[in-house]
């Protein structure tokens, strides 16, 4: 599965905190944490912006481990 571009709403529902999954790349779980918290002390679109930028960047670096591609479809469908 490809990872879906950054302009999917769901991103933004992750890193807000709105939806949530149990990430099987510990990874993308450590700091989808840290982007949580961040967005949540600071909703400017601004920080929004960069915690989707980073959350979105360590799936597609590592989106050919089998851990991700279980991520992607548990997120995405």
């Amino acid at each position: 599965m490809e990872v879906p571009s950054k302009s999917n709403k769901t991103w933004h529902d992750i890193v807000t905190g709105k939806k949530v999954f149990q990430l099987k790349f510990l990874a993308a779980k450590i700091l989808l944490g840290r982007l949580t918290r961040s967005a949540k002390d600071d909703p400017s679109p601004g920080n929004i912006d960069t915690c989707i930028d980073q959350l979105y960047n360590i799936f597609v670096n590592n989106k050919s481990m089998p851990s991700v591609q279980d991520d992607l479809k548990t997120i995405f469908g």
